[in-house]
Order: structure tokens, then C-alpha cells, then sequence
């Protein structure tokens, strides 16, 4: 009987040295045909709808995106001041936005693609976004992605480094926002 419990307690405490894989968005799409075709292209990314709750949190988001997609330096990303301006101009309203609006907002600003966000839920430890790539010339989605994270999933809380950043994924939600939009972005090389 000593045996089996001491094999028992080496088991539970083998498991809690395992290694935990990082954090990785599964629930995504990419036209591996279309895609390539924008490299180095015009994109917009456009005021994101907001279902949070938050008020805010479209604009944050949409920012936080803009930036991290940036960082890929795949597309060539048009101002967001330009994108702003265009949206006071025509009295649009991001809440009210479909695709076939989208196109014709991509067309006014000359570019070959527009990005599309819905926030999902923006709360402290938890941060959720639906994000789409539409061709303008075409009016085809040809990426998408959408996930939710947890402050408290230990996937997501290798991806930072120390004690200080763990906690502060629990309380900072556009720290939070940040590590889901650098996940997100990372989708369109299309594993």
C-alpha cells in the first residue's frame, strides 16, 4: 500500500513539473492563396464594433491591433487618423458597419484590404475579439480570427515573464489585449 501512494505522490508531482505549452489561437482561417497576394499591400484597419459593454474598448483594441499588426510589417498599414477622419466625414458609425460598407470605406481610402474587429468581452482578466480581413477588390473574406483569453490560464501566463507580469495580466486588461492581439496576429502566417 506504501508503494502505491508513494508512486501516486511522484505522479502528482511529475505532472506539476511538466512543461505547459504557450498560449496558441486555434480558431482562425487563412485563404493561403489570397493572403500573400496583400503582402506589402494597403490595409486599414477600421473602428471596431464593441460588444463588451466597455465603452471604450472598441477604440483601445482596434489600437492595440493596429500596432501589433504593425509589428508584423507584412502590410503597408494606413494612418488610423486618416481612418478616423474618413469615419467623422461620412457620419459612420462602427457599431452599424457590415462587410459591403466596409468594401466601399476601403475603396474610399485606396486600400487593398480592411480589417474588421468585434470585442467580444473586455474585463479584467478576460478579454475576448472576432477579427476579419476582407479584400476590397473583391469583397472576400479571406482571414479571420476569434478568441477569448484568461488571465488565469497558465497558456497564456508562460507568454510573460515573472510574478510582476502574471499579476498584472489579472488586473490590466490592455496588457491583456495586447498578448491576445500578438496571438491573433501571429494567425495570418497560418500554421
Amino acid at each position: 500500500m506504501r508503494i502505491v501512494f508513494v508512486g501516486f505522490l511522484s505522479l502528482i508531482i511529475l505532472s506539476g513539473c511538466a512543461s505547459i505549452s504557450p498560449y496558441q489561437v486555434t480558431n482562425f482561417f487563412v485563404d493561403r492563396d489570397t493572403v500573400p497576394q496583400l503582402r506589402a499591400q494597403r490595409i486599414a484597419v477600421l473602428p471596431f464594433q464593441n460588444s463588451s459593454g466597455d465603452y471604450s474598448a472598441g477604440s483601445k483594441v482596434a489600437d492595440e491591433f493596429n500596432l501589433q499588426l504593425g509589428k508584423l510589417a507584412a502590410f503597408d498599414l494606413i494612418e488610423r487618423i486618416r481612418v478616423d477622419e474618413l469615419y467623422k466625414e461620412q457620419d459612420f458609425d462602427p457599431d452599424r458597419i457590415d462587410q459591403e460598407t466596409a468594401v466601399k470605406i476601403g475603396k474610399m481610402l485606396g486600400v487593398h484590404g480592411i480589417i474588421l474587429g468585434n470585442v467580444i468581452e473586455y474585463s479584467k482578466g478576460k478579454v475576448g475579439i472576432s477579427i476579419r480581413l476582407v479584400n476590397v477588390e473583391t469583397g472576400k473574406q479571406i482571414w479571420q480570427a476569434r478568441d477569448t483569453i484568461y488571465a488565469t490560464d497558465k497558456r497564456v501566463k508562460v507568454l510573460v515573464d515573472g510574478f510582476g507580469q502574471r499579476m498584472r495580466l489579472k488586473r490590466d486588461k490592455e496588457f491583456l489585449t495586447q498578448i491576445l492581439c500578438q496571438l491573433l496576429t501571429q494567425t495570418f502566417k497560418g500554421r
